[in-house]
C-alpha cells in the first residue's frame, strides 16, 4: 500500500513540474494589433508642418528714376520690409529697348512681381505679356489700351493722366484768364502719360480763341533740358504769359529761366507733381500751383494688390486714384509722399 501511494505522488510531482515549464501562450491579434494602434494614433495626433509662404521679389521697373520715383521707392522698401520682401529698382534711363530687356530679365530672374511704368505702352505691352505668362503678377502704373491685348492679365494703379492735364489748364484759364500765348513743357517724348497730358491740356486751351499754344517742349521730365527750352520760348515770345508744366521738377529749370530773363512778375508757371520741394514754391508764389498726385500712394496701393493676388485674393484689375489742385490755401496739408 505504501508503494502505491508512493507511485501515485511521485506521478503528481512530475505532471507539476511538466506544467510549470510550458511556454506562455502567444499573444492573439488583437493583443499585437493595440501598441501599433495606439502608435499610429498618437502619430496622427502631431500638429501638421506647415509652410510658410516664400517671401517675394519685386522689380520696379522705371522708365526715369527722378524725383518722384525716388519717393515713390522709399515707400516700396517700406511695404516690402513690412512684408518680409525684395526688391529691386531697374532704371530704364527713358530708353524704350532697354525697358523691354528689363522686363525680360526680372522673368529671367525669377522675380514674382513687377511695377512698370511703360516709356512706351504699345512697345512694352508685348514684355509685359510675357511677364504675366511667366506667373509674374504685373502692376502697371500708366493706363494700357484695350488695344494692346493685355488688359485682362495685368493690374493698373493709375491716376487720370489727359483728365490731370485738363484740371492743369482749367485751374490757369481760371486764374489767369481767357487770352494770352502760353508754351507747354511736357515730359517725355514718346511717353503715353506725356501725350495723354498734353492732350488733355489742348482740349481745354482749344475752346478759347484768344489763348495762343505757341509751343510744345517735350523736355522728358529734366529740368536742365526745360530750363534751356524755357530760355529760347522767352527770347522767341517776349510777350509770353505763362508756361503750362507736366512736373514740378521741370517747373524749378523753367522757374530758373524766367528768373534769368527778369520776367518774374510777367511769367506764371501752372504745374503739376507737387513734391515736398514744391512747398515753398507754392508758398512765394514762384507756381501758381500744382496737382498733387502723391508717389507714395502708387507705391503702398501697388504693393498692397500685390500682396492681395500673392495671397490669392481676386481684386479689380484697374484701380484709379485721386488728385488734388494744390494752393496757397491748402499747401501746407495736401498730401505730397
Amino acid at each position: 500500500m505504501k508503494k502505491v501511494f508512493m507511485l501515485v505522488l511521485c506521478l503528481i510531482m512530475a505532471l507539476s513540474s511538466f506544467a510549470c515549464t510550458a511556454k506562455a501562450p502567444a499573444a492573439t491579434d488583437d493583443t499585437a494589433a493595440a501598441p501599433a494602434a495606439a502608435a499610429a494614433e498618437e502619430a496622427t495626433t502631431e500638429p501638421a508642418a506647415t509652410t510658410e509662404a516664400k517671401p517675394l521679389k519685386v522689380g520696379i521697373v522705371v522708365a526715369e528714376y527722378n524725383e518722384w520715383n525716388h519717393l515713390y521707392y522709399a515707400e516700396i522698401e517700406a511695404k516690402c520690409k513690412e512684408f518680409g520682401w525684395t526688391s529691386e529698382v531697374f532704371d530704364a534711363g527713358q530708353d524704350v529697348n532697354q525697358q523691354i530687356n528689363l522686363v525680360n530679365s526680372c522673368v529671367a530672374q525669377g522675380f514674382n512681381a513687377i511695377t512698370i511704368q511703360p516709356a512706351d505702352n504699345a512697345a512694352l505691352a508685348p514684355a509685359m505679356k510675357k511677364a504675366a505668362e511667366a506667373g509674374l503678377i504685373v502692376v502697371s502704373h500708366y493706363d494700357m489700351d484695350p488695344s494692346l491685348g493685355i488688359n485682362e492679365m495685368i493690374y493698373q494703379v493709375l491716376f487720370g493722366q489727359k483728365a490731370s492735364g485738363v484740371l492743369e489748364a482749367e485751374e490757369y484759364v481760371k486764374a489767369a484768364g481767357d487770352s494770352g500765348k502760353v508754351a507747354i513743357i511736357a515730359g517725355l517724348t514718346g511717353a503715353d502719360n506725356a501725350q495723354k497730358r498734353t492732350e488733355g491740356m489742348m482740349e481745354v486751351f482749344d475752346k478759347y480763341p484768344n489763348i495762343e499754344v505757341v509751343q510744345t517742349v517735350y523736355c522728358d521730365w529734366d529740368r536742365q533740358k526745360a530750363m534751356a527750352a524755357a530760355e529760347d520760348i522767352i527770347t522767341a515770345h517776349p510777350d509770353l504769359k505763362a508756361f503750362i508744366v507736366q512736373d514740378d521738377g521741370m517747373s524749378w529749370g523753367v522757374y530758373a529761366a524766367i528768373e534769368a530773363a527778369g520776367k518774374t512778375d510777367s511769367i506764371k508757371i501752372a504745374s503739376q507733381g507737387f513734391y515736398e520741394s514744391s512747398i515753398p514754391a507754392i508758398q512765394e508764389g514762384k507756381f501758381m500751383f500744382t496737382i498733387s498726385y502723391p508717389a507714395g500712394f502708387f507705391a503702398r496701393d501697388a504693393m498692397d494688390l500685390i500682396k492681395k493676388v500673392s495671397d490669392g485674393e481676386t481684386v479689380d484689375r484697374v484701380q484709379t486714384l485721386g488728385m488734388l489742385l494744390v494752393t496757397k490755401d491748402n499747401v501746407e496739408t495736401a498730401p505730397h509722399d
